[in-house]
């Protein structure tokens, strides 16, 4: 009635009367077939001797002195009789001669009995029947009983006195075998001696040759350091050389380009370049009055951003456009196209993204400019003349000799309308907007300036 499995009936173990009830009847019906049929299995009596070398290798004298039977009749036995501190399973009687006999079913001879077994010297057998099935017939047992290879003697003298007559044997085989042992060291120890002397030779030949080949080897190096010497100063004429020529061709070159540039330069038209910047100067700044009274369109000039702009929107869900992005500046008109249009793309393409809120720190204006040339936005044809016009100018040197072309340098650049709108986006706090998103998208806000 444990804790854990549900109560049963069972046998409590180790009380019942036939729990070993099996083992008991095989060892008491081998030993009633001994008394009964007056025949034991004598085992193989075979005396061993065995020592070692004095290399430990191990020889062994022996000799059979009965090979064994498995039914060896006796004149009479006896059930458990006591010998004082032993008593056997049986004794046997053959002729003048007693034999105990042990039948081992799952008890067998430990070292205590047998060592009170040697001290008596009487002969004594051991039946090992410790493997054999446990549901076997009477005469299954009986042919296991009565089997000379199942048994095995414990004690019998007639072994120890044969064992001193094989000790002289055994003994001259030892001799015989260290004899040879030491011949062989000898014989081992004369061809390393061989071998040595054999090495050292060859060792001093090698030597010999090595020093003979580093003294080559040191000459060749030494020959090749001499070349290398005679080749680098061979070089170094030649780089000089080409050094001087090149030189010479560099101040060629230089003096062919300053002719030509000079020659370039006379041929300017200085008054056509005037004239053209007069132009170009009074072309913006009609540009610059004329968007100042156009409306603000209230649909996009590119296809493209109508299309993408509107769906950022969307996205980004924007309940209003930023006050910056309708507010006019002096640099709106420089693109050609409304100042909502570009200044739209600008914020939703580069400023107000999620990649820009959730992880810059800062946005370059020329990130904006890379982006806005990207999407199609270009400043207006005369603003793009003037600056080629510009470049012309102070390539040839001539932009400090005349009034019309330093007045082009005051016409907007996109960095300038840019920069401009940045501004703007300060102005209106445009940071409160973004800190907003950033709390809105679980984001930890950026310092104030961070974005710009």
């Amino acid at each position: 009635m444990g804790d854990i499995v549900r109560h049963y009936f069972a046998h409590a173990r180790g009380t019942r009367p036939c729990a070993g009830g099996t083992e008991t009847g095989i060892h008491l019906a081998a030993k009633q077939l001994i008394a009964d049929r007056k025949e034991i299995p004598i085992p193989l009596l075979q005396a061993v001797l065995e020592a070692k070398d004095s290399l430990g290798y191990k020889h062994t004298e022996s000799k059979v002195i009965f090979p064994g039977h498995d039914r060896q009749p006796v004149d009479d036995t006896k059930l458990e009789f006591s010998l004082g501190d032993i008593r056997p399973d049986l004794i046997v009687s053959l002729g003048q001669i007693e034999i105990l006999v042990e039948v081992a079913v799952t008890h067998f001879i430990d070292a205590e009995k047998q060592q009170r077994l040697e001290s008596r010297g009487q002969r004594c057998i051991e039946i090992d029947l410790g493997d054999i099935p446990r549901n076997l017939t009477p005469v299954e047992l009986e042919e296991h009983v009565f089997n000379y290879q199942r048994a095995y003697w414990i004690v019998n003298p007639k072994i120890e006195a044969e064992q001193e007559k094989l000790r002289p044997r055994l003994q001259q085989q030892i001799e015989k075998a260290n004899k040879r042992i030491a011949q062989a060291n000898i014989a081992r120890e004369q061809e390393e001696q061989r071998q040595r002397e054999q090495h050292a030779r060859m060792e001093a030949y090698f030597k010999a040759q090595e020093q003979k080949h580093a003294e080559l080897k040191r000459q060749r190096e030494e020959e090749q350091r001499r070349a290398r010497e005679k080749a680098t100063e061979q070089a170094e004429i030649r780089r000089r050389e080409a050094e001087v020529a090149r030189q010479l061709e560099a101040k060629a070159e230089r003096h062919r380009q300053q002719k030509t540039w000079e020659q370039e330069r006379q041929q300017l038209d200085l008054h056509e370049m005037r004239h053209l910047a007069m132009e170009l100067f009074a072309s913006c700044q009609r540009i610059h009055a004329r968007s100042g009274k156009v409306a603000t369109s209230t649909r996009f000039c590119l296809p493209m951003a109508r299309h993408n702009l509107e769906r950022d929107i969307h996205k980004m869900d924007l309940e209003a456009i930023p006050t910056a992005v309708e507010t006019r500046t002096e640099y709106d008109w420089m693109f050609g196209v409304p100042s909502r249009e570009w200044k739209l793309v600008a914020l939703l393409g580069v400023v107000y993204t999620r990649e820009s809120i959730q992880s810059r720190y800062w946005i370059s204006i020329q990130a904006i400019e890379r982006y806005l040339g990207e999407f199609g936005y270009q400043p207006i044809v005369a603003l793009q003349r003037a600056e080629q016009l510009l470049n012309t100018a102070r390539y040839y040197h001539i932009l400090a000799e005349d009034p019309a072309l330093m007045a082009l340098e005051l016409l907007p650049r996109p960095l300038d309308a840019i920069a401009e709108f940045v501004g703007e986006l300060d102005n209106f706090n445009m940071i409160h907007l973004l800190a907003a998103k950033l709390d809105e998208l679980a984001f930890i806000p950026k310092p104030a300036n961070s974005w710009r």
